[in-house]
């Protein structure tokens, strides 16, 4: 037992193996060996789950560390990239009794963000050794992040969110530890790792980690400082952390951040940020049922893409055209108990959005579903539910199973129709989990 160091004793005493550890902290085996050897430490957001699973307290886990510098996210920021400036908003992050609360209102923190941040050494202060983070690299990793991208839209979150963690917290990590070439690099790579975690909060949250999703979301809102991108700031606040509360069932606080975001944004940013995040503020007011204002907010939504350029819009922001603002507005409308009138927003959705984009397809067929459910066809809706199950089932998206699951248990009261049944039976041979959720939802039915 002496060869073992003192975190691979109490993982062991905590009954895990290596692998065991990894698949808990959704991070890969060779991370956790890293820890215990010393030539990494975990992430401050991952230190209070690592500390439940080990069974000791936030001190105790430190102690453990071998030559833990993880004090730095309770100290001044370190000089340069990985533990720079993240001292803050980590530090509330990773006390326990934290993760389970709302965010505190992002902006307010944006002042105390960039300053914490402004420790960033530009100049490389680092060992002449060590080679410096150049375009070539940045623009690898970009590679990278679009391929993650990619391969989320299509598949979903489960079957790559553990790639992406160790991709952070490992290549990433060592991009931050790296000095840089010049300023410019430095501020492409402060972007490319808040896209990273913008991703990988947006993975958390299909995967049903709220909490993870808000200190990933969190990380990304503070390396926006560095990269002095007001625009993508106001995106995270509004669109990110917008959807985040609205998916916790928070309407008051998604409206509030959207809403902050939007005139902190005003008309400096381009037409479709605009109309990303005035669309979570019309989805909000959707939610709190005052549909006048969610209609004129829409229609403000659709003025605003109608206006923009493709061409002209940073690359992170193309995406979001007619056909996602056509789901935005089908789910508002859906909201306000108008079911015609999403299926109409829902035909522009699906007849736009591509054939890779499975997760989005799944998620508005099931809506599709559910709004001739509203309106007592059950044979059209037994029909978009079949084609969400389809979608869903070429997925690893647990919203996606969500929705499918709350279509099969809203028709089961109708079980003695056979395309009910057929549904039913259609879902269970090849996305039984969402049967199962359906089940639960009927309790036990």
């Amino acid at each position: 037992m002496a060869r073992w160091g003192p975190l691979a004793v109490q993982r062991r005493a905590a009954g895990y193996t290596q692998e065991q550890l990894a698949q808990q902290m959704d991070v890969d085996r060779t991370t956790v060996h890293r820890w215990e050897k010393g030539t990494a430490t975990p992430q401050p957001w991952q230190m209070p789950k690592l500390a439940q699973l080990l069974k000791v307290s936030a001190a105790e886990l430190r102690s453990l560390l071998p030559g833990s510098t993880v004090a730095v996210a309770e100290s001044a920021p370190s000089p340069e990239g990985g533990g720079a400036g993240r001292s803050e908003v980590l530090k509330q992050q990773g006390q326990d009794e934290q993760m389970n609360k709302p965010v505190a209102s992002p902006l307010a923190h944006v002042g105390g963000l960039v300053t914490d941040w402004l420790s960033v050494n530009f100049s490389g202060g680092a060992s002449t050794a060590v080679l410096p983070v150049t375009e070539a690299d940045i623009h690898v990793a970009e590679g990278m992040l679009d391929m993650f991208r990619q391969l989320d839209h299509t598949h979903g979150a489960r079957q790559y969110r553990r790639q992406v963690s160790s991709y952070i917290d490992n290549e990433i990590e060592a991009l931050l530890r790296r000095p840089v070439s010049d300023e410019q690099v430095a501020r492409r790579r402060a972007r490319l790792t808040a896209g990273f975690c913008e991703l990988a909060g947006y993975q958390a949250i299909d995967t049903g980690s709220p909490d993870q999703a808000q200190a990933y979301y969190q990380r990304a809102l503070t390396l926006t400082a560095v990269s002095n991108d007001q625009a993508y700031s106001a995106y995270l606040v509004a669109v990110n952390l917008g959807h985040l509360a609205l998916h916790c069932g928070d309407p008051e606080t998604a409206l509030r951040w959207a809403s902050s975001a939007q005139a902190a944004a005003g008309t400096a940013v381009s037409p479709a940020i605009r109309a990303a995040i005035t669309a979570v503020v019309a989805r909000a007011n959707a939610r709190m049922r005052r549909e006048r204002e969610a209609t004129r907010l829409i229609v403000q939504a659709e003025m605003l893409v109608d206006s923009a350029d493709r061409q002209d819009e940073p690359d992170w922001i193309r995406y979001f055209n007619h056909a996602y603002l056509a789901d935005e507005a089908a789910h508002c409308l859906h909201d306000l108990g108008r079911a015609p009138a999403a299926r109409s927003q829902l035909a522009d959705a699906l007849n736009g959005v591509g054939e890779d984009r499975v997760r989005r397809r799944a998620i508005d067929a099931a809506l599709l579903a559910a709004t001739w459910l509203r309106s007592g066809d059950l044979d059209r809706a037994c029909a978009a539910g079949r084609e969400a199950v389809a979608y869903a089932a070429r997925t690893g998206s647990g919203r996606c199973i969500e929705r499918v699951a709350g279509v099969l248990a809203d028709v089961q009261v109708h079980s003695d129709y056979a395309p009910v049944r057929e549904l039913r039976e259609f879902a269970r041979a090849v996305l039984p989990e969402a049967d199962d959720v359906a089940l639960t939802l009927l309790g036990g039915a």
